[in-house]
């Protein structure tokens, strides 16, 4: 850590030194970035205080107050500006929580723990967009990567994940935005995303789709964007779509999956059973979760809680990428991609099969 970036952080955590452990600098972090939130749980008839550092699909990362007591009340859905002021007393930590002008609470603790887990991505789906949802997805989960690394670095990314990164810093992968806003404020354009684009071209065999990526090298400009895009969305972009598809899938697979218990894994087997059976009932080969008959195929994909420190009103559930292609039925996903009687769509239910 810089000194510059030491003295960044000292404005929004006065009481701050430089010989304190990293965990408190993240801390501080978190007051800087105004995301600091407590989250208390009772576990084993004690108060155990949570902070959450940086959470998403591929990555939980809390940060523990050892030792930890409380006076005062926090807010816990207070929204406006927060302030802190961090001591050491007595052997002790003392944080100082102001929420607006009228709520103060402070928090006495013996030191701050880390605590990081890396999970398996690949079978994630959110689907908030009509439209190349498959597109969409892998951009929402190399957008999950790309912030894994920004906040976390080498220790929770491997070289398979960081060779995807640079994903994001090409305009017209991003462009197929997960959400209903654009994405081009987030990350920059890099010559290094044009190429990392152009090794995957190569080695999907995507000959034309390299030679569009010279072109826009060159001439970086909307239209071009647009000829890459409609290439993308295209029959034609299939095999870059599958070559990346299965990169993402490798990659994911090294890490553990979500465990929530025998009783929460338990139930989601269960739903993931319910899913079999119905499909096989219906004439539908494959195992979870792919499944094909005929022209139509059924990927499951699953949104996940985390196993800590999640909303009470969220929890697991499944919904379905149905895609439907008589040229393309054997190419993954093959009728999100625009082509003659090519139809591809999402639903939350099997009920559509009835």
């Amino acid at each position: 850590m810089t000194q510059d970036y030491y003295e960044e952080l000292r404005q929004f955590l006065p009481g701050l030194s430089a010989d304190m452990p990293e965990t408190i600098l993240k801390l501080a972090e978190l007051f800087r970035a105004e995301a600091f939130e407590l989250h208390m749980r009772k576990e084993a008839g004690e108060t155990k205080y949570y902070i959450p550092y940086m959470m998403n699909d591929a990555l939980e990362c809390f940060l523990i107050l050892e030792s930890c007591r409380m006076t005062g009340i926090c807010l816990p859905d207070f929204k406006g500006a927060v302030q802190a002021h961090l001591a050491r007393e007595n052997g002790e930590y003392l944080l100082v929580v102001r929420q607006g002008e009228d709520n103060v609470f402070t928090l006495w603790f013996s030191s701050v723990q880390e605590k990081t887990t890396c999970y398996q991505y690949h079978c994630i789906g959110h689907f908030w967009v009509k439209g190349q949802e498959q597109w969409r997805r892998l951009v929402y989960i190399a957008g999950t990567l790309y912030d894994k690394y920004s906040y976390m670095g080498d220790t929770v990314c491997t070289q398979e994940e960081k060779e995807l990164l640079p994903l994001m810093e090409f305009a017209p992968f991003r462009a197929f935005s997960p959400i209903k806003e654009s994405l081009e404020e987030m990350y920059t354009d890099t010559l290094e995303g044009v190429a990392c684009m152009k090794r995957f071209a190569l080695e999907a065999g995507d000959i034309r789709l390299k030679n569009l990526l010279g072109f826009y090298e060159k001439h970086p400009f909307p239209w071009v964007e647009k000829w890459i895009q409609r290439h993308m969305e295209s029959r034609a972009g299939i095999s870059l779509y599958e070559t990346l598809y299965r990169k993402i899938e490798a990659a994911s697979k090294v890490y553990t999956v979500r465990d929530y218990g025998k009783e929460g894994n338990e139930k989601a087997e269960k739903e993931r059973q319910k899913v079999t059976k119905k499909l096989e009932e219906k004439g539908f080969t494959g195992t979870y979760p792919f499944f094909r008959k005929g022209h139509m195929q059924i990927l499951a994909m699953e949104e996940h809680p985390f196993t800590v420190l999640e909303a009470e009103d969220f929890s697991f559930r499944i919904q379905f990428m149905v895609s439907v292609s008589k040229k393309d039925s054997e190419r993954y996903n093959g009728g999100f991609f625009k082509g003659r009687k090519n139809r591809g769509w999402i639903e939350e239910n099997l009920e559509f099969l009835e």
